[in-house]
This record gives C-alpha cells, sequence and structure tokens, in this order.
C-alpha cells in the first residue's frame, strides 16, 4: 500500500484528521499485520500518539473498513482520545457518509434502527437481531435517483457498531453497490442497461461508501472544527456512469 494517497486535513498537537483512501485497512489484525494506517502514523508521528486502544493501534478512537474510503480522527494523546471517545458516546461528533446503493428506497429519507450483532454462522460478518445484538441507528436521505438502478444517498451515523452502515441497508435490499460482504445479486436491475456501463457497476471494486463529513468541537480548544472530503474519483466515476443511465 502506497501511503502517498493518504490526506492529512488538521493537526495540532491534540489531534488529526485523516482522509484514508480505500483499500487500506486501520490497524493491524487477524488478515493484516502491516502496511496499515497505523505503520503510517507510527511512521510519521512515532510516540506522539494516544495508547487507549493498545499498542497496537496508537492513536485510534474510532475506524473505518478497508474498502471505506473517507475522514478518520486520530488522537495524539491520552486526554484528548478520551474526550472523543466520550463524544462520540454523547453523539456529539456528526459524521455524514456517502453511498451508492442499488435499487430505490422506500421512503425519500429515514432511519433504521434495528439492532447488529456478529453472525453466530460466520464470525466475519455481522447481522440483524430481532432480540440480541446491540443498538444501531443510521439516518439516511436520498440525493439522487439513478432510474430504478441505483440511488445516491447520504448516511448520518448516530451509533458506531461494526459494518452498520452496510448491514442496515443491505437489510432494506438496498446493498451497497461493490459490496462483496454484503451485497446482493442485482443484475436484474440492470438488464436494460448499455453493457459496458453494465459491466463497470457490476466489476467496481469495493463498497462505495465513502465519510465525505466530519464536525465537532474541538475537546481542547473549543473551536468547530468543519471537514469535508471530495469524492474519490473511483467513486465520482461510478457516479458518473449511472447518470448516464
Amino acid at each position: 500500500m502506497c501511503f502517498k494517497n493518504i490526506r492529512i486535513f488538521y493537526e495540532d498537537k491534540d489531534l488529526i484528521v485523516i482522509d484514508k483512501p480505500s483499500g487500506l485497512t486501520v490497524h493491524p489484525g487477524a488478515g493484516q499485520k502491516t502496511s496499515t494506517l497505523v505503520d503510517f502514523l507510527v511512521n510519521k508521528y512515532g510516540k506522539k500518539l494516544s495508547n487507549l486502544s493498545g499498542i497496537d493501534r496508537p492513536g485510534i478512537v474510532h475506524r473505518l473498513d478497508k474498502d471505506t474510503s473517507g475522514l478518520l480522527l486520530i488522537a495524539r494523546n491520552n486526554k484528548t482520545h478520551k474526550l472523543l471517545q466520550d463524544m462520540f458516546k454523547k453523539r456529539e461528533i456528526n459524521r455524514l457518509y456517502y453511498a451508492i446503493v442499488w435499487g430505490l428506497l422506500q421512503k425519500n429519507s429515514g432511519s433504521f434502527t434495528m439492532n447488529i450483532g456478529r453472525n453466530p454462522k460466520n464470525r466475519k460478518k455481522f447481522s440483524i437481531f430481532q432480540n440480541g445484538g446491540k443498538n444501531a441507528v443510521t439516518k439516511y436521505k436520498v440525493k439522487k435517483n439513478f432510474s430504478n438502478v441505483a440511488s445516491l444517498i447520504e448516511c448520518k451515523l448516530l451509533t458506531g457498531r461494526t459494518h452498520q452502515i452496510r448491514v442496515h441497508l443491505s437489510s432494506s435490499g438496498n446493498s451497497i453497490i461493490g459490496d462483496k460482504k454484503y451485497g446482493k445479486n442485482k443484475s436484474k436491475l440492470i438488464k436494460n442497461v448499455d453493457k459496458s456501463i453494465a459491466n463497470y457497476i457490476i466489476s467496481f471494486k469495493r463498497q462505495a461508501l465513502h465519510a465525505y463529513f466530519l464536525s465537532f468541537i474541538h475537546p481542547i480548544k473549543k473551536e468547530e472544527i468543519r471537514i469535508i472530503s471530495k469524492l474519490p474519483s473511483d467513486f465520482n466515476n461510478l457516479v458518473n456512469k449511472l447518470k448516464s443511465i
């Protein structure tokens, strides 16, 4: 993984806001030991990162899936880390995502409030639970429909469960385009679409999910920070292809 695609939007002695490219794992785990965002952080900032999440996750307050791109908060000391954790719990950090999903949603705006837990049959996946799991809330707004093939939606996280947006959208029948773990076959939606465009959509190489907006009150400086990340080129290309349907 080349780290030159990592963009730093904001940094001071307390925290950093990074724009993570898709394809980059945040921290070491069972499937990836090296070439993670943590390697980049340690190489750049050394020991000037928090350690509340453990020695293998310096600075990591929250995370994005490997193939999700976008904005990520990093803590440079334990005091800031703890304050940011508390802000996440109190829903004082505003996170917005863009997702491109299969089909049309039933309403132009709404929320998913289905509990999420680890799938008992496949420990690498998460599922909706009627009883059990943890409370998970995702608000959404439809920004644009592309015929009946796909929709561009904005999602707001009110909780931070693993794979939350992906699981909620998949459960509604509108899985994210390119999501290999939670995606469902929607080829019937593109049977009348130009073949080259249809092939582009089907072969999209990652889940079309981008954390584009982050706003919060700086826990130390008490100043508002608002950051917007432009759509990555692959995501933008997918939007343009869909516009031509």
